[in-house]
């Protein structure tokens, strides 16, 4: 073994004593350094800490940006110079795109755009600048800057703007915004070429109307349709249509809802005698039949009309063609019992219609009217006033027996405003609900009470003349009421409620394979109003604490759920029913019975109030939580189950726990005597350190002079 070993050790000995010399050892520092990075260029990796992976890739983002069959590429635009807290998105942005990178491999590249040489490109793709403020010599400005990307993918290009103002200045949602424009991109494609007629779009121009913007406007906008098409396949057909010589043309404006103007005779500025007439202008675009109008006419200041919307006129041809080619997957949006409307943007469900649109294409069913289309996973019925009809609960039941989904927002009580003389001082009356769904809901295992749900946990908003009030009937559902087992929760931290009934599991629902998961509780500090309801601030009190607890107020059941019309006859009052004729309506041909099982797992999921569909706790864009409560939910019911995650890093609420009063109290005396007490106590020990240095110092030097 010495023998062996000697060698060696002298090969060493000679290597270290060759290296020894300092021009030697810097080659060698040079070399490792160089050897260092070849490896880490072949083995990237990155390590994220935060709690929900808010700097990585989320799984539906691999997926998608791995599953690109066609070269994709995202143009960066941003300014260089940018201000905080500005500047760290475009750095953000460059580490997610690295991310993307890895993951597309060769289908998937970035580029940021020097904005200095090639400031004009980012109009070519549609990027436009945002108005940032800035702090500079002591003072507050706002300037133009460019913060936005332009993804080109086959002949498409869609823009996105991270930045739109000031008050959205995080990073929160970029992600999100990039993977689901992939996925948007990725469909357009595959509906265009699956087109058998072009996409017609025509202008409605009457040539001679004396608002300004009329002149070339016709050549304008040919020219921007022409452009849009070649980014869309060549798919577009333009036709220009002028009322001024075909006199018919004009009674389109009615039938596509363009306005139409009209003008006595007058002399114009430059001394033009202008004749009395009428006109329109507007763009219809049309797929099958279907149509989209895009507006084109503005109204200024000082009353005056003119022609507007040409600077952004691609992006809303665009945004037409998608809404058309049916690019989002359907949802079913029941109708006909009072639902919130969702074009009513005051206490209807028009911001959770915006929020969710991104994703999903809302569809409204007139169950009284029509059925319910085999193609749309996902029904919502929000809100509903009046009484289902046997008949309609028989559509809804069958269409759940096919293993599809339904979400229910179900209100107990209806607040009545008093209307009239001394309405001001009169008291709202509430009033019970009654739909029928109850019945229905209860057989699948959820069974919603004739209650309210108040919690000393709740919003307190500050009224005049009272102070500040416990809105004990709008709770405050923190991590202890949220469920972290079911991913349409697990990564939300508060969510309010408005006026919720509590719900309770039904232990007697016939057979089937039924999973039943609470989703939204309220704090341990609930109770219950029962009775005369009444949801005036200042006429509740919170009970003792022996008598509150906790209470549910979302549900789902899922499984093979059992039919509620198994075994029962088909229902009365109305000819046709789910598709197919009634016995005794006349048709020769009727159905034996109804399905009496879900071929498939089915879900049903129920929330006790539809109040939290409104305005007041929803924004348009989907960042607050009860948007992003309502979106993931949508997302779980129609199986896409990866995109909670990916949302939860555009939360913009994201608050600490409250740890109590004691321990408030414990922080507060901490952070006032602790402090001083911890640095007076390290204080003493360093002293006592010196000390026995100095004591130990002392006995070796008086060795030394004893020896």
């Amino acid at each position: 073994m010495k023998l062996t070993m000697e060698p060696i050790r002298l090969k060493l000995a000679r290597a270290t004593a060759f290296f020894a010399d300092k021009k030697r050892q810097w080659m060698l520092n040079i070399v490792i350094i160089v050897l260092v990075n070849l490896v880490g260029a072949g083995l990237y990796f990155r390590i994220d800490l935060t709690r929900n992976s808010a700097y990585s890739l989320s799984k539906i983002s691999k997926k998608v940006v791995a599953s690109l069959e066609e070269p994709l590429t995202v143009k960066v635009f941003f300014s260089n110079d940018l201000p905080a807290p500005y500047n760290s998105v475009a750095r953000y942005l460059a580490d997610l795109l690295e991310e993307y990178a890895q993951y597309g491999g060769k289908n998937f590249r970035y580029e940021f755009i020097d904005m200095e040489k090639q400031k004009e490109a980012a109009a070519d793709f549609g990027v436009q600048p945002v108005q940032v403020r800035e702090l500079k010599n002591d003072r507050v400005s706002t300037r133009s800057a460019y913060m936005g990307i332009a993804i080109v993918h086959g002949d498409l290009i869609e823009s996105v703007d991270f930045i739109a103002g000031p008050e959205n200045n995080e990073t929160s949602g970029i992600e999100y915004k990039i993977t689901t424009t992939i996925q948007k991109m990725n469909g357009k494609i595959d509906q265009l070429l699956k087109l058998d007629k072009p996409i017609r779009v025509t202008l409605y121009a009457s040539g001679g109307m004396p608002i300004q913007g009329m002149q070339n406007a016709a050549d304008t906008i040919e020219g921007i349709v022409q452009k849009a098409s070649s980014r869309n396949y060549g798919k577009l057909e333009f036709n220009y249509v002028n009322p001024d010589r075909e006199k018919n043309a004009l009674g389109m404006a009615d039938v596509y809802g363009i306005p139409k103007l009209a003008w006595p005779a007058f002399t114009s500025a430059d001394g033009r005698r202008v004749p009395a007439g009428e006109g329109m202008i507007g763009m219809v675009v049309e797929c099958g039949e279907k149509f989209e109008v895009i507006q084109l006419l503005s109204r200024t200041l000082f009353g005056q009309y003119s022609v507007a919307g040409l600077d952004n006129l691609d992006d809303r041809i665009s945004t037409a063609i998608d809404n058309l080619v049916s690019i989002n997957p359907r949802i079913g949006y029941i109708t006909g019992h009072g639902e919130r409307d969702l074009a009513n943007q005051r206490d209807g469900a028009s911001t959770f219609h915006e929020a969710a649109g991104d994703m999903y294409e809302f569809k409204t069913i007139d169950l009284t009217k029509e059925d319910i289309p085999s193609d749309i996973q996902t029904i919502i019925i929000n809100g509903p006033r009046s009484e289902f009809a046997d008949a309609e609960l028989y559509k809804i039941d069958q269409y759940l027996m096919q293993g599809r989904s339904v979400l229910v927002f179900l209100d107990s009580f209806l607040e009545m405003q008093p209307d009239g003389q001394n309405m001001f001082m009169r008291e709202p009356v509430v009033l019970p609900v009654m739909t029928g769904l109850d019945k229905l809901l209860a057989h699948y295992g959820i069974s919603v009470n004739r209650d309210i749900v108040l919690d000393e946990n709740c919003y307190r908003a500050t009224m005049r003349g009272l102070g500040e009030q416990s809105l004990y009937f709008a709770p405050l559902i923190d991590e202890s009421g949220l469920s972290r087992e079911s991913v349409i929760t697990k990564y939300l931290k508060r969510i309010i409620f408005i006026k919720a009934s509590s719900l309770e599991f039904r232990d007697d629902a016939s057979g089937g394979q039924v999973a039943k998961s609470a989703i939204i509780s309220s704090s341990k500090k609930g109770w219950r109003m029962e009775g005369r309801i009444s949801f005036t601030p200042w006429s509740m009190s919170p009970p003792q604490q022996g008598q509150m607890k906790q209470y549910m107020l979302a549900a789902m059941v899922s499984g093979t759920l059992p039919a509620y019309f198994a075994g029962k006859e088909m229902p009365a009052g109305d000819p046709k029913v789910a598709g197919v004729a009634k016995p005794g309506t006349g048709a020769p041909v009727a159905p034996v019975a109804a399905i009496t099982r879900s071929v498939k797992p089915a879900r049903v999921m129920v929330v006790g109030t539809s109040e939290i569909t409104t305005p007041n706790v929803v924004d348009k864009e989907g960042k607050s939580p009860n948007a992003v409560f309502l979106h993931n939910s949508i997302d779980y019911l129609n199986g896409n189950y990866d995109m909670p995650e990916m949302r939860s890093k555009g939360l913009d609420l994201n608050p600490l726990k409250d740890a109590g009063e004691s321990a408030k109290l414990a922080m507060k005396l901490f952070n006032i005597a602790g402090l001083t007490l911890l640095v007076v106590f390290a204080g003493f020990v360093m002293w006592r350190v010196r000390i026995r240095r100095t004591r130990r110092i002392m006995g070796e030097f008086a060795a030394e002079v004893k020896k």
